[in-house]
């Protein structure tokens, strides 16, 4: 079979496409995913005015985008084994091609944009994990996840700066709606590149979709959702003084519950229990809650200083985001070469990483003031970059190589909870909600953002004396299966002994 190869080819396409075009066209077909979403935060500002709705709104679907994408991971070999290659690109793409062509005409229905911001993220992540695990063998011939990981992340992290940069030209060049036809275009274009250079290729037998649990897919994304929900819209509702943040909350704890009945009562749970075994599950869970709550300084109180204190309009500011670009390429070349070169220890690794968001946040505070130079902003971005795609990497490597492999995508969906799910909205309100409180005894804006990052400096320090105070496996070694050995242990799991004899 083509994955055990000792050069590995990528078989998915006709006969007549050079190999090192096949490589070129998974870049390309990345970049279209990366590209193309339901909606986009950089129109926030057109489209408010456009639909009538709050920055919350704005906030709530893209925080539903990301939890589309989280929710995709415990599905992932299942469609993968299921569906060619060629037939899984093609519904991501045309999936994605349908959410930009009827998201500018919802006429400001937050729950039909709710739900096509969720399958936009759903389908991004679906077309994502496509090409990245075919690409995989080109990558790391070696099957090095460290090294996998590093690319990943500085692909998903990393681009999104840039495409958002774009994005941001467009909407101020031609109208945010044009964004959506821009994706159109994209996703079609690969969509015909698809159809016309790929084949029906299977490396392994066709495995049915038994056994999935639907109604935890659903539950499980409404439990996040109702959570996000309530830490995104608590302020301006009073939090438990109106009726719905106190609804919200109910409903979060109904789908919990039935999440934790099901882990114990239903033999294919959509979360298995086995998912919290990993070493340092609750650890790693507290760490992402921290990062999140750190890199919210960027949202809340950076964007401040950007149009109040440097006078950036939404370009020039977007135009930033190239130092956050650099610092992420920097961090991925490092935790690659630490992790794999050096055979270095991911504590030592995340600790350094950990650090660059400290040192961000220590540079803001010492460069905030009224006609500050905009250079003075250079190195504190280029190390919270640094720091976040460092960060995620080395967690994400050690999950790898720690927990099994059975429950290593549930174990993704998990921590997304927090690092793309509710993280970012509490760290949001937690911000938001001291800025208008220290505005409110002294209406000094410059002091309250730099006390601010000073608390966060010393904050960061405080998670940083309990890294350094933790236990991790001084070295890990981590690998990917072999697809052979990932579809036999899934066929295992999924209990399904009649078809393994018949098609193994």
């Amino acid at each position: 079979m083509a994955w055990s190869d000792e050069k590995p080819r990528l078989m998915n396409f006709r006969d007549w496409v050079p190999e090192g075009a096949r490589v070129v066209l998974y870049l390309l077909f990345l970049c279209s995913f990366q590209f193309s979403n339901g909606m986009y935060f950089t129109a926030f500002a057109q489209m408010q005015g456009a639909f009538s709705i709050t920055q919350n709104d704005v906030a709530m679907m893209g925080q539903t985008v990301l939890i589309g994408l989280t929710m995709y991971f415990p599905l992932a070999f299942r469609l993968k084994f299921r569906f060619t290659n060629r037939t899984s690109l093609l519904i991501a793409v045309l999936g994605q091609c349908c959410c930009n062509l009827v998201f500018p005409h919802l006429g400001g229905s937050l729950p039909l944009m709710l739900i096509v911001c969720f399958l936009g993220g759903f389908f991004r992540l679906y077309g994502t994990f496509e090409c990245f695990s075919n690409l995989l063998p080109k990558i790391t011939p070696t099957y090095n996840y460290a090294v996998f990981l590093s690319f990943v992340f500085w692909i998903v992290l990393g681009f999104i700066n840039v495409f958002d940069i774009i994005s941001t030209h467009i909407i101020y060049a031609f109208g945010w709606q044009y964004v959506h036809i821009a994706a159109i275009c994209l996703t079609l274009t690969t969509a015909i590149l698809v159809i016309v250079t790929m084949r029906p290729f299977r490396p392994q037998p066709r495995a049915p979709l038994y056994g999935i649990n639907w109604l935890g897919f659903f539950t499980w994304s409404l439990f996040i959702l109702s959570l996000i929900f309530v830490a995104q819209y608590g302020e301006q509702y009073g939090w438990l003084a109106s009726p719905y943040i106190r609804a919200g909350l109910c409903v979060a704890t109904l789908c919990l519950a039935y999440g934790i009945w099901a882990m114990y009562h239903l033999r294919h749970p959509f979360i298995d229990r086995g998912a919290f075994s990993l070493r340092n599950f609750w650890f790693i869970m507290f760490l992402f809650l921290c990062l999140d709550i750190l890199l919210s300084t960027q949202t809340v109180l950076q964007n401040i200083v950007v149009t109040e204190f440097l006078g950036m309009d939404q370009v020039h500011a977007a135009d930033m985001k190239w130092l956050d670009f650099i610092g992420q390429s920097l961090g991925a070349v490092f935790c690659w070469w630490v992790l794999t070169k050096r055979n270095g220890s991911p504590k030592l690794v995340l600790f350094i990483c950990f650090g660059a968001i400290v040192l961000y946040a220590l540079g803001m505070t010492a460069a905030v003031s009224y006609g500050m130079p905009t250079r003075a902003l250079c190195l504190p971005l280029i190390l919270c970059g640094f720091g976040h795609v460092g960060v995620f990497i080395v967690l994400t490597v050690y999950a790898q190589a720690t927990a099994i492999f059975t429950y290593y995508f549930q174990i993704l969906a998990l921590l997304g909870f927090i690092r793309t799910g509710v993280g970012a909205p509490i760290g949001d309100a937690i911000y938001g909600t001291a800025l208008t409180g220290l505005m409110n005894l002294r209406p000094d804006l410059e002091l309250a953002i730099r006390e601010l990052y000073g608390y966060s400096v010393i904050f960061g320090a405080l998670i940083l004396a309990l890294i350094a105070a933790s236990r991790f496996k001084r070295q890990i070694y981590s690998t990917v299966p072999l697809i052979q050995s990932i579809y036999v242990a899934a066929i295992r799991k999924w209990s399904i002994p009649s078809f393994a004899r018949r098609k193994g």
